[in-house]
């Protein structure tokens, strides 16, 4: 059975970041963890550079996980009409 990008490197770094700052709750889907790494690479992240360590790297990756997130949770609230 093929689990797509869930079974990747790229995901479970995605994911544990996701959960220490927003929690568990956040859902990606396959598509989402696509432009997750897209926004990453635009920002000039390198994942060779964040598997080292390069904590440049982490933080462009937690930004473009905070852009997703935040305007997810934005659009969330908006549509309840909060």
């Amino acid at each position: 059975m093929n689990s797509g990008v869930k079974d990747t490197a790229a995901y479970r770094i995605i994911r544990q970041i996701t959960d220490h700052t927003w929690g568990s709750d956040v859902e990606y889907s396959d598509e989402d963890v696509v432009m997750l790494c897209r926004g990453f690479s635009r920002r000039g992240g390198s994942w060779e550079s964040l598997m080292s360590g390069d904590m440049g790297s982490i933080v462009q990756l937690e930004a473009a996980i905070d852009d997703m997130v935040g305007t997810r949770k934005l659009e969330e609230a908006q549509s309840e009409g909060r």
